[in-house]
């Protein structure tokens, strides 16, 4: 089955299960430290959040992709975890399954400087697209 990264400190599992074409994913993500080995420094309080996909196989899931989506470290987070609501921290719903993927909504500006990312299946692997290139 799935395991948690001996770091992770926590997890939060979608219970959905996500298809694409006749394969089902689920996503699984897992919490760390920020700076594990020096807390009392930068970010030395805050988290980090990777997005694992599964693809359900039998006898066992296999890891995907991962995905870094929220980062004390990195200044990075999810639209949906600055809503302000009570329990925002753990709102992942700015993570929207598609067709060929998901796509992430940033708070602010994501990785590249884009204020949201897509990542398709390809070759087994969930990786980032280029804008415009959607569903090839």
């Amino acid at each position: 089955g799935v395991r948690l990264e001996p770091t992770a400190r926590g997890a939060f599992l979608d219970t959905r299960v996500h298809r694409i074409g006749e394969k089902r994913f689920r996503a699984l993500y897992q919490v760390f430290d920020s700076n594990a080995s020096n807390p009392m420094g930068r970010c030395g309080a805050g988290r980090e959040i990777h997005l694992f996909v599964y693809e359900l196989t039998l006898p066992k899931p296999i890891e995907r992709g991962r995905v870094l989506i929220s980062s004390c470290l990195e200044t990075l987070s999810l639209v949906s975890q600055n809503s302000g609501r009570s329990n925002s921290e753990s709102d992942f719903s700015s993570v929207i399954w598609q067709g060929d993927g998901f796509s992430i909504e940033w708070w602010g500006i994501g990785p590249g400087g884009d204020t949201s990312s897509h990542y398709a299946l390809r070759n087994d692997r969930f990786v980032p697209t280029r804008s415009g290139e959607g569903n090839r």
